[in-house]
């Protein structure tokens, strides 16, 4: 059974706000199912865990996602049930008898800091 999933990607200074939703099977990861759906969600490692740049905010149907893993630990830390936010290259589809909301970006200074943060990580794992 599809879920649908709705991706929204908040506007910008140069772009308006957008919304795709998109129907994917169980198993699907948010990463796949944003690629399918355009979302533009950033990544440097093509889905692989170990950049964490893909950050998506899960407003509704977080319930219908596999649990939180150690790269999304090791990425976002332990604040997930106040931030919501999740790798998507690891939140993979897991019942689909619901749909779900997710912000394909999340706006504001939490994505430039974490994006800075990830982008250092990044950099020292290849040293």
């Amino acid at each position: 059974m599809a879920v649908k999933i709705t991706f929204i990607t908040p506007a910008d200074a140069t772009a308006a706000a957008s919304e795709v939703t998109i129907d994917c099977a169980a198993g699907t990861s948010l990463f796949d199912a944003g690629a399918k759906a355009r979302a533009g969600i950033d990544t440097a490692c093509v889905g692989k865990g170990t950049c964490g740049l893909c950050r998506v905010k899960v407003r509704a149907g977080a319930e219908r996602l596999s649990p939180y893993t150690d790269e999304e630990l090791r990425h976002l830390g332990n604040l997930y049930h106040l931030t919501k936010v999740r790798l998507a290259c690891r939140a993979k589809v897991t019942d689909g008898n619901a749909d779900g909301t997710i912000d394909g970006k999340i706006d504001g200074e939490i994505s430039r800091r974490d994006r800075a943060q990830a982008s250092r990580q990044m950099s020292r794992s290849l040293m």
